[in-house]
């Protein structure tokens, strides 16, 4: 984790710019309509209040995702020079290897979550937002991020032991498969605003479950091969 952060710091900048949209997004509706009263004869077929702050949930998650991304270039770094080699040669197996720079990922994708939890919640209290919206954003967006950092990381650490590319080269195409069920979190809250928080808490169980078990394939799917220079 201490040599990714070394290794880029252009994702964490990203990461925390992103973030403080997220939390700008999160809190809108309850400042806008302190600036501009609304009008109670126009009716407004979408519960915006208590809907649109869940859009938020997928923003922080994303930011979470690009946080964690230097431990990707670190995992493609130590590839081509040799590291994931001499890790093989001590004994451990892809598996082992693999938790390693999940674990690393999750660490860091953690610290962002709860930077992100804390400072939306402070910002919520000052300009009066429900405390309810609150406490949900906060559980999905630590759920979701969470889940959504751990397929992301194992969708690219293992595009990266299959493909002979240069550092970053191929991370574009494993955020986009890690990232698909980040876009249910981020539309279905508006079309099904009741269900919002259930179908959030449905995509990061499906989520979890599904890098679990990728994670778990990993030694019959990757061949020690792959992991040499």
């Amino acid at each position: 984790m201490k040599r990714s952060t070394r290794l880029s710091k252009s994702y964490f900048i990203i990461g925390a710019i992103t973030t403080v949209y997220g939390v700008v997004l999160s809190n809108l509706m309850t400042v806008i309509p302190k600036i501009i009263p609304p009008d109670i004869d126009t009716p407004v077929p979408i519960d915006l209040m208590s809907s649109f702050p869940l859009l938020s949930i997928a923003l922080l998650s994303l930011s979470a995702v690009l946080f964690a991304l230097p431990v990707i270039m670190l995992f493609v770094y130590d590839k081509n020079n040799g590291v994931l080699e001499y890790l093989l040669s001590t004994g451990l197996d892809q598996l082992d290897i693999f938790k390693g720079y999940v674990k690393a990922s999750l660490v860091l994708a953690t610290y962002l979550l709860v930077f992100a939890i804390i400072l939306n919640t402070a910002v919520g209290a000052l300009v009066g937002t429900s405390l309810t919206v609150l406490v949900t954003i906060a559980v999905l967006t630590f759920a979701i991020g969470i889940s959504e950092v751990f397929l992301v990381t194992v969708c690219m650490v293992a595009f990266s032991s299959l493909q002979r590319t240069p550092m970053g080269a191929n991370q574009p195409l494993g955020v986009i498969v890690g990232i698909v069920p980040m876009f249910p979190a981020l539309f279905l809250p508006l079309a099904f605003p009741k269900y919002a928080v259930l179908v959030d808490l449905i995509i990061a169980a499906v989520t979890l479950l599904a890098s679990i078990a990728l994670l778990l394939s990993i030694s019959r799917l990757i061949r020690r091969e792959k992991l040499l220079p």
